[in-house]
């Protein structure tokens, strides 16, 4: 579509919306002068003053024990006296400029704002008036339908005709929603500048008369610039409108903002109910969320996220628990502190994965018929000028895809990325749920996760879910279900899964995985039960990752310095924090084991530098899983005469590998450890 179809077609949106309200004044004009009796189905308005005070939503976790409630609704009813008079100024100048001289409903302003945002091309402009506003804040719901709309200029009509000016226009400063879960101006004045409303000055008042528009838009506390830009336009507004001069708008404009701070919040699981806020004011609307009496039925496991919270220590970083086989979140953690950021870093932070990106390297190459035994030479190479190094920058020799991955070999992983091809690698990514991959990532950096922009851990973690789930991926799940004030359900969750890798090569990539904790760069993580897991650590220590998971439970941390300065630690620390928090998780529960396709056979032994069948001359012997019929079959040659063959390992009769035990060997440094661990 050429540039004057668009806006051809944006001109017409405009036009249809405002149809409608135009529509909406001239049956509420007639209804009002003709049909009385269509009004006692509507709403009493009898007293302004008598504002709802509804039950504030609570939260429960997966075992129905309750987390907190969720935005207590906070406000405080004052008098128009008892508020500055550029409060009041800046809301009529900027929310219904012709408020002192319509009935309610302003055909005038409609017509207005139809000219404001056909001259812009967009929806720029509301018509409603503050009488509308607050009718539908008080009495109404948030469904944009042509019943609600006309109920709502019904509704402000009546208002008009029963109430002053006066007391509307303080009815709405009372009842408005100014975000950080303050309503009212009173409670607003409070929670950004620490006075009451009466305190206000011009620049402080303006800030707070531009937050009902877009309340989580313009807070200070959530976005300082666009709370000054909004700060702005309400000023130059009230110039405009004569309320104030052009000089005091521009002197208003130039005073800092100086906020009371965010109160303490001795609450659990803030990160996570942030989230579910976030995810529940979409599908209702703030106003329902902060003030409906919900009860939100949650998929966190409260016991889970204290552990989690005990991770971090020191470091900044986050940490994201979630159940692979459906996806729900049982511990999420989006930063140290709360009150030091808000910052979700699960899934706002995006961060270069390092050599944890490399599992998607090796699926893909198992997707394309190779399989864990496949010799890859560890050896300087340039390709191109581009010649990538091994941490420990050593090369190897011939090593098997398993050994490669174990200890995570730079070398070996740009090989097979070149081999299956980049693009293809992509693909699996994105198919995976990684959202954040760009064209310019197809080149051989990204197979050792150096990727354009990176990825956030809510993603690389929904990721690894289809190596820990047969191959389906699990969207993230927070919220199993809402109920109303009533107790009636208004919704119910829905696992979301899409099957992307085939059982077979799931299972194999997992099993390789599982090397990684019982002899790699991961050992500090072995649970002595049955865990997989990949370790990442980016250029510079700037960023170090660990995600791993059981049959029922996969956890990924990663710690980073939001100023991207080194932390000085690598994926293999992480691993051991990941050990500790999964020992607390999985106490008091019975291993299992991943399940094996019927298509794939395991602990088949294999000389880590050939990829044949071990013999008693091989230095290294690893057990394998294959696809059935592809496992070798042929013996390495350093056979000695009369020496036995490895047995194959398992349990009896299934074929499964063992599980290592927990190695003391490798000691966790003592700054490293957390209390109660």
């Amino acid at each position: 579509m050429n540039d004057h179809g668009r806006r051809r077609r944006g001109l017409f949106a405009v036009w249809r919306e405002y149809a409608v309200d135009a529509l909406i004044v001239a049956s509420a004009m007639v209804l009002f002068s003709a049909a009385g009796c269509a009004f006692f189905s509507l709403p009493r308005t009898d007293n302004l003053e008598n504002l709802t005070m509804k039950a504030a939503t609570q939260v429960f976790d997966v075992k129905g024990q309750p987390i907190a409630k969720l935005f207590e609704e906070n406000r405080i009813v004052v008098t128009l006296g008892n508020v500055s008079q550029y409060v009041p100024q800046a809301i009529v100048a900027n929310e219904d400029i012709r408020f002192y001289h319509h009935l309610g409903v302003d055909p005038i302003g409609i017509l207005r704002a139809v000219w404001v945002n056909l001259r812009y091309g967009g929806l720029v402009e509301g018509g409603s008036t503050i009488t509308q506003q607050l009718a539908r804040e008080m009495f109404l719901t948030q469904e944009k339908t042509l019943s609600r709309k006309l109920n709502e200029a019904l509704l402000a009509l009546i208002i008009e005709r029963k109430f002053s000016k006066e007391e509307i226009l303080q009815a709405y400063l009372n009842q408005v929603y100014f975000g950080e879960g303050a309503y009212g101006v009173e409670a607003a004045s409070q929670v950004y500048f620490g006075k009451h409303a009466a305190e206000l000055s011009l620049s402080e008042s303006a800030l707070v008369a531009g937050l009902p528009r877009g309340p989580g838009i313009f807070s200070p506390y959530a976005d300082m610039r666009a709370a000054l830009k909004r700060r702005g336009t309400v000023l130059q507004g009230m110039a405009n409108a004569g309320y104030i001069s052009q000089e005091q708008a521009e002197a208003a404009q130039r005073e800092p903002i100086v906020l009371a701070g965010k109160k303490r919040r001795v609450v659990q699981a803030s990160y996570f109910l942030d989230y579910v806020a976030k995810e529940l004011v979409g599908r209702y609307g703030a106003n329902r969320v902060y003030k409906g009496g919900l009860k939100v039925y949650t998929t966190l496991d409260i016991n889970l996220q204290q552990a989690a919270e005990a991770v971090l220590g020191k470091f900044q970083g986050a940490v994201l628990s979630l159940d692979p086989r459906n996806g729900y979140i049982r511990a999420m953690v989006g930063g140290r502190n709360y009150e030091e950021s808000q910052i979700n870093r699960v899934t706002a932070e995006v961060r270069q994965p390092g050599s944890a990106f490399k599992p998607f390297v090796y699926a893909t190459a198992l997707g394309q018929g190779q399989a864990a035994n496949s010799i890859i030479i560890d050896e300087r190479i340039n390709f191109g000028g581009y010649s990538p190094q091994n941490y420990d920058k050593k090369y190897r020799g011939p090593v098997t895809m398993k050994k490669a991955v174990r200890w995570s070999v730079n070398v070996a992983a740009v090989k097979t990325g070149r081999q299956v091809g980049m693009a293809n690698v992509l693909n699996l990514a994105r198919s995976l749920g990684i959202t954040t991959l760009v064209p310019e990532d197809d080149n051989l950096a990204s197979a050792l996760g150096g990727l354009t922009q990176g990825v956030s851990l809510m993603e690389l973690c929904t990721a690894y879910t289809a190596f820990a789930n047969g191959g389906v991926v699990s969207r993230p799940v927070a919220v199993l279900r809402v109920l109303d004030e009533n107790d009636q359900v208004l919704e119910e969750s829905r696992v979301v899964q899409q099957s992307v890798l085939s059982p077979e090569v799931a299972y194999i990539m997992t099993d390789i995985l599982k090397g990684v904790l019982q002899d790699g760069t991961a050992t500090p993580a072995n649970l002595g039960r049955p865990a997989a897991g990949k370790t990442g650590t980016t250029d510079n220590y700037e960023t170090a990752w660990f995600v791993g998971y059981t049959p029922e439970l996969l956890t990924g941390i990663f710690i980073g310095n939001d100023n991207r300065t080194p932390v000085g630690i690598s994926g293999t620390e992480v691993s051991a924090l990941w050990g500790q928090m999964m020992v607390k998780a999985v106490e008091g529960t019975k291993a299992t084991d991943f399940p094996v396709p019927p298509g794939v056979v395991t602990g088949v032994p294999v000389c880590a530098d050939s990829g044949m069948l071990a013999s008693g001359g091989c230095e290294e012997t690893e057990y394998s899983a294959f696809v059935r019929g592809s496992e070798p079959t042929a013996i390495d040659p350093r056979t000695r005469p009369g020496q036995k063959l490895p047995e194959r390992e398992g349990r009896p009769g299934q074929g499964g590998q063992k599980e290592q035990e927990r190695k003391p060997g490798w000691k966790l440094p003592s700054w490293l450890r957390l209390p109660g661990f």
